[in-house]
């Protein structure tokens, strides 16, 4: 119970308390709520508990008219004051226990926020620029694979007082982030030749409930990450792409035998790691030095040791770290 509190009070102070009023509130009562633990103790280890949770709750709104819409952001243009929301989360979850029960054992946080990208392109056109081949992407934890059309979205990101734009620049969808760190020298348009997307539960946009879960993962007050989902499913089914359903230990070195040499070999996850276990993560770290022994790999990614943005190299001959990052925002809104 102790462990399940602690989660609570740190998504509240970390993640919400300046992005989301409503979860923050929530998460206040929550851990003070010994009847609401006791049934959020079901909830998988694996998972990140009170974004699973919330999810389900938006999840199932979706499904059923309740009073508990009135209070939020997500449903109705004047949601009913904050303060008076948490009863009617009470008497919802009552009402829907078994439903939301059978979210904890169905669902996952497959959270696929596409303003990532805005950090991920110009990691990418570095990479594009040291190898001198396009590149092979593929992702862990894919989702629905949105960040495999990285190459196909318009950026606009402040700088200072000035703004600098790269990516595809008619793309229907502009994303809008800030560097918050030294000005970017490498985002040059970069070749992409294979994408593939690896995830224990694909995504697929076309399905209703697929989608209406990815919808459930954005928070209530974040209106921008909601239309920027809709923007970006209109192109996803014109950017070819492999997504595989699996054990990534199992798939990824078959993956890797399609790719040419020819072809700089990318692989990255952004907030997948932290639900990996420890053996997990090193069996992960193990079959990326196989690879590596004949293929040189490029690999990216943040949430598997600590919340920095990592670049490694690794081939034959030598393992480095190219880049370290510091945190970024976790819904793609600022990078260093």
């Amino acid at each position: 119970m102790e462990k399940l509190i602690l989660s609570f009070t740190r998504f509240a102070e970390i993640e919400t308390k300046n992005n989301s009023s409503l979860y923050y509130f929530w998460c206040k009562k929550i851990i003070h709520d010994k009847e609401m633990l006791q049934l959020l103790i079901q909830i998988p280890e694996s998972q990140p508990k009170p974004n699973l949770f919330f999810a389900a709750i938006q999840f199932l709104l979706m499904r059923y008219d309740d009073p508990l819409k009135k209070y939020i952001p997500s449903f109705v243009l004047n949601p009913l004051p904050i303060e008076e929301s948490y009863s009617a989360l009470q008497k919802f979850v009552k009402k829907y226990e078994q439903a939301l029960i059978q979210c904890f054992q169905t669902r996952r946080v497959q959270t696929n926020e596409v303003r990532r990208s805005a950090y991920l392109y110009p990691i990418f056109s570095d990479i594009a620029k040291r190898a001198q081949k396009p590149l092979a992407l593929i992702e862990i934890g894919t989702s629905a694979g949105l960040l495999l059309n990285v190459d196909k979205y318009c950026y606009e990101v402040k700088e200072g007082d000035s703004f600098i734009y790269y990516g595809h620049l008619e793309s229907q969808v502009l994303l809008k982030s800030e560097n918050i760190g030294n000005a970017l020298t490498c985002y040059r348009d970069f070749q992409v030749s294979d994408r593939y997307g690896i995830d224990l539960n694909v995504l697929q946009l076309q399905n209703r409930d697929d989608y209406m879960w990815l919808e459930a993962l954005i928070w209530p007050e974040h209106k921008e990450r909601r239309k920027l989902l809709h923007q970006a499913s209109t192109i996803h089914s014109e950017v070819p792409k492999t997504l595989l359903e699996g054990d990534v230990l199992q798939l990824l070195p078959s993956i890797i035998q399609n790719i040419s040499n020819a072809h700089q070999i990318v692989i990255f996850h952004t907030h997948v790691a932290n639900q990996f276990s420890n053996e997990l993560k090193e069996a992960f770290q193990q079959t990326l030095a196989n690879i590596a022994k004949d293929k040189p790999i490029y690999h990216v990614y943040n949430n598997m040791y600590d919340e920095n943005i990592h670049v490694d190299y690794l081939s034959a001959h030598l393992n480095e770290e190219i880049r370290l990052l510091p945190k970024a925002g976790s819904h793609g809104q600022f990078f260093s």
